[in-house]
């Protein structure tokens, strides 16, 4: 074993010692040189994402407010769709006790976001959107299925305008119905998609925000 007068003469040896400040300062360059690399890899990623989640969040937070905290049946929020089961929604198509449907709530959410300043700049319009499977020949399966589906797309949105007027007087161009044929499964078609369709100012702050790393 070494004794630790031994060590401290082989330390004090000048040859040594300097390999052991390079060594040393060789070690700091490299941890210096890894932390700026990560800090640059960091800093524009969260620039793009922090807009994105800002905006995420506000959007759980309304749902929160109408429908209570927690994980809401039949109602899902991903990205910057809010999904609902449409047995949900039948209540509030036909009118019934209207002010505790999930559709009046719903309503009172998208008019919550597009009454918000700060959150309508993102949102150019909002998609109701029905889902249509195809059949393996491409073709919707049902005659007129589709027309029909349009038809129950817009009546949902109508339904919106009469859960909150201010929605169809203020924002009516804010709004779209429509019907997407792809190839989904019997669950999805179950699902009314509500898309906040983001405008181009979010990618406006995104790229101004990006600015600096690309000098």
């Amino acid at each position: 074993m070494t004794k630790p007068g031994s060590v401290r003469k082989i330390f004090q040896s000048p040859p040594l010692l300097s390999l052991a400040l390079i060594g040393i300062l060789l070690l700091s360059a490299v941890l210096y040189y890894r932390a700026v690399k990560i800090q640059r890899f960091l800093e524009p990623a969260l620039a793009i994402t922090t807009p994105r989640i800002e905006f995420s969040g506000n959007i759980k937070r309304l749902l929160a407010r109408e429908f209570g905290p927690g994980e809401i049946k039949g109602i899902r929020f991903t990205a910057n769709s809010i999904f609902v089961e449409r047995s949900l929604l039948s209540a509030g198509i036909h009118g019934k006790d209207s002010a505790s449907t999930p559709l009046y709530k719903l309503s009172r959410v998208l008019l919550a976001v597009l009454k918000d300043p700060d959150m309508k700049e993102y949102v150019d319009f909002v998609l109701v959107s029905l889902k249509s499977p195809i059949s393996p020949f491409g073709a919707t399966p049902g005659g007129g299925k589709e027309f029909k589906m349009q038809e129950r797309a817009e009546l949902i949105l109508n339904s919106l305008y009469k859960m909150a007027p201010e929605l169809e007087k203020s924002f009516r161009s804010s709004f779209a119905a429509t019907v997407i044929s792809g190839d989904f499964s019997k669950e999805e078609s179950e699902w009314v998609e509500f898309r906040f369709i983001q405008t181009e100012m979010l990618h406006m702050e995104v790229l101004q925000s990006l600015k600096k790393y690309t000098k």
